[in-house]
C-alpha cells in the first residue's frame, strides 16, 4: 500500500448524501469506494464548488428498514474533480456509524483481522505522533 493510502478500500455502490457550509440542503451523489478514513463519491452534479480542505459532512443511508442503518461521517476535502469525483478524509465517525464501517469493509475484504490491524497501527500512529508534539 502507498504511504497516502494504508487503509484498505472496497468498491461501495450506494446512494449517499453530502453537507457543506455555504450550500443549501445536501449534495447527492454515489459511493465509488470507503476505507476506515475517508470515500470516494461520484456526485450526480459535477460542477459544484468544492475546494480541497473544505470541512463536509458524508451521509451514507444502508437500510430503509426498521431499524434505519446509516453512516454519517464528518470529514474534510482531499480533492474534487468533477469526473472522479470527491476524495473525503474522516476526522470524526460516530460509533454506529463505525460499527457499521467495520463491519462492511471486513464482509467486502473477507478479513476482520486485516481491518483491525490496520485501525489499531492508525491508532497508534496517532497516539505516537500526539506523544512527539
Amino acid at each position: 500500500m502507498d504511504e497516502k493510502r494504508r487503509m484498505s478500500r472496497v468498491p461501495f455502490d450506494i446512494r449517499a448524501k453530502i453537507e457543506k457550509e455555504g450550500l443549501e440542503g445536501f449534495v447527492a451523489g454515489v459511493v465509488d469506494n470507503i476505507s476506515l478514513n475517508g470515500a470516494l463519491i461520484h456526485l450526480e452534479e459535477k460542477t459544484l464548488p468544492f475546494a480541497q480542505g473544505d470541512p463536509v459532512i458524508l451521509h451514507i443511508h444502508l437500510a430503509a428498514e426498521e431499524p434505519e442503518f446509516y453512516i454519517h461521517a464528518k470529514g474534510d476535502v482531499v480533492r474534487f474533480d468533477g469526473e472522479v469525483g470527491l476524495a473525503i478524509h474522516f476526522n470524526q465517525v460516530d460509533l454506529d456509524s463505525f460499527v457499521h464501517l467495520k463491519n462492511i469493509l471486513s464482509y467486502n475484504i473477507g478479513d476482520h483481522e486485516k481491518i483491525m490491524d490496520e485501525l489499531l497501527t492508525q491508532l497508534m500512529e496517532e497516539t505516537t505522533g500526539k506523544e512527539e508534539q
